[in-house]
């Protein structure tokens, strides 16, 4: 079954600035290494919730070689908040599922990386056929998950960040959306309300401790709607959990480019 969010994805262009920003915006980040492709590497913010957020970037960017998720073309509009997983405890199983009810799948297919400690680590992972990236990638560990998301001290950081809260997902029709969340959560399909602060219609959904809200534009002037121009469709906004109610938005320059707010 699908069991709770794993990690969100932010493309950036240079790793080792994104780690100076983070870091500077009080976040702990651990190396993550080399992907078994060779075209990317990345870094790892990781939270005691057991989610992280994921820093990435091509080793080459100039190169025209792309990765299993179509990543590259991300790069002429900035990169940032680009995709996001759920993790699967029988992902061959959840494929079946979801081909069952109607959805085309990729997958499984077998990935890994190597830490810069020489730990080899190794996960299955299938993705929806889709327009954007309304719906998440999966993934299923085949080495300990703990190898690949490192707790304990990784997990603690200065500013007081906890977990991943909530996020925010664009579409461009929420009922479609809707839908296939609700099958792809197995839960019943949620009213739909109105969003003033991002000028939409909203339906949420939880998985595992977690909450997708997917948010279509209430009107062209909405800011979602810009994001749809300039991104496409998909992972909008991150809602992180804090022991302290800061309600602080980040600063856009660090995030590189990511709406992120602390609760």
């Amino acid at each position: 079954m699908l069991t709770h969010l794993d990690h969100l994805v932010i493309l950036v262009t240079d790793l080792p600035q994104a780690v100076d920003d983070y870091t500077a915006l009080g976040f702990t980040v651990t190396p993550g290494g080399t992907h078994a492709d060779g075209l990317t590497h990345n870094a790892l913010i990781t939270f005691a919730d057991s989610t992280y957020l994921e820093l990435i970037a091509f080793v080459d960017p100039a190169s025209a070689g792309d990765n299993t998720w179509g990543w590259r073309r991300y790069l002429d509009a900035g990169g940032g908040l680009i995709d996001y997983c759920v993790a699967s405890d029988d992902l061959t199983t959840d494929v079946e599922r979801l081909q069952a009810q109607g959805f085309t799948m990729q997958g499984p297919t077998s990935g890994g990386r190597k830490r810069p400690d020489g730990q080899e680590l190794r996960w299955l992972s299938a993705s929806f056929w889709q327009a954007g990236r309304e719906l998440p990638f999966l993934i299923q560990d085949l080495t300990p998950r703990e190898l690949r998301v490192p707790g304990g001290a990784a997990a603690q950081h200065a500013n007081g960040v906890t977990g991943i809260h909530e996020l925010t997902i664009v579409t461009a029709d929420l009922d479609r959306s809707s839908g296939s969340t609700a099958k792809l959560t197995d839960s019943a399909e949620t009213p739909f309300s109105a969003d003033r602060r991002r000028d939409a219609q909203v339906a949420s959904f939880t998985i595992g401790a977690h909450t997708l809200v997917f948010a279509e534009p209430a009107n062209p002037h909405s800011p979602l709607q810009a994001h749809i121009e300039a991104i496409g469709l998909g992972p909008y906004e991150i809602t992180l959990a804090s022991e302290s109610d800061s309600g602080a938005l980040l600063d856009r320059r660090l995030t590189h480019g990511v709406e992120m707010r602390i609760a």
